[in-house]
């Protein structure tokens, strides 16, 4: 049976390191999405909730989706966060701009993490290769007060904040647009865009060179995304190399976010357009060198979630 018990950083902090890579880190956050129970310590919110799917706990074998690389073997087997976007059932389909963002919370207030920090997680964005894909897309970011949706809403976005990221799963933006936003990766501060990339750009073709049905996309296979605040910069990685790395001109704490949208109400994916999130991990930056060097926090203020986990002695 899980735990729904809040551990301290302390405590965190001796199996942070089954996410990245044995690492010991000062953990302030951690969800693996293992059970339905996961939505307890999420804010959810969307801009037309009566087109989206939500599930916590969701099991992506249905899907024909391996493990995600920074599981670990105690933690429930392909269960995440599944996110879909215009799946509307009615007949004929109503689209809509849309948006919905996920955000750790407790008691339904965002968590503010009030430091820099790196956010790092397992990333699936599923898309068909056999019919035409709708260009939809993967959100996610830092700094977020979690009462607002952030998310692409035509040329120009309004009422986002923080540092934070689209990504298209087929590569379904021109490379032409003068639209800011109008790009296959795109970073934004707030509502501004301070770095763009096209699916065909030397970086994405670095990160995904035999990617289907053309390189440079992140669809169809995991990719472990980690954004890291140190010192007024942030970076933004994928599998380890980095896509966006800038300045700061916004907030510099706030909470983190997941999403998904379909930005544009006209088309429609069907059951094969959505993303899948697993280990969601928040952690101290700069990290300390020793357990040591932990500062006691209260339990009330900086707390971790625990679902399965072997026993500490």
């Amino acid at each position: 049976m899980k735990s729904t018990r809040f551990f301290k950083i302390a405590l965190a902090s001796l199996f942070v390191g089954g996410f990245l890579g044995g690492k010991a880190q000062a953990a302030l956050f951690l969800d693996a999405f293992d059970s339905g129970a996961s939505s307890s310590n999420f804010l959810v919110t969307q801009i037309a909730g009566s087109t989206d799917t939500f599930t916590f706990g969701h099991d992506y074998s249905v899907n024909l989706i391996p493990e995600a690389p920074r599981s670990i073997g105690a933690f429930n087997a392909q269960r995440g966060l599944f996110l879909a976007a215009n799946n509307s059932l009615a007949l004929p389909p109503i689209g809509a701009n849309n948006g919905i963002n996920v955000t750790p919370s407790i008691g339904g207030i965002a968590i503010n993490f009030g430091q820099d920090i790196r956010m790092s997680f397992d990333m699936w964005l599923n898309i068909s290769t056999v019919t035409a894909a709708s260009t939809e897309l993967a959100l996610f970011g830092i700094n977020t007060d979690g009462l607002l949706v952030n998310s692409r809403t035509g040329a120009t976005q309004a009422n986002a904040d923080g540092v934070w990221y689209h990504v298209s799963a087929e590569g379904g933006f021109g490379n032409t647009s003068t639209n800011p936003n109008s790009r296959d990766y795109v970073n934004y501060i707030g509502n501004a865009v301070p770095g763009r990339l096209d699916n065909a750009d030397s970086i994405p073709t670095g990160v995904f060179p035999t990617s289907l049905p053309v390189p440079g996309i992140p669809g169809n296979s995991w990719v472990q995304v980690d954004i890291e605040e140190i010192g007024g910069n942030v970076r933004m990685s994928m599998n380890g190399i980095t896509v966006f790395d800038v300045a700061n001109t916004g907030p510099t704490v706030g909470s983190v976010f997941l999403g998904y949208q379909d930005p544009f109400s006209g088309s429609f994916s069907g059951p094969s357009g959505f993303v899948v999130f697993d280990n969601l991990s928040v952690t101290a930056v700069p990290e300390p060198s020793t357990f040591a060097l932990l500062v006691p926090v209260a339990a009330g203020a900086w707390v971790v979630r625990r679902r399965r986990l072997a026993k500490v002695a």
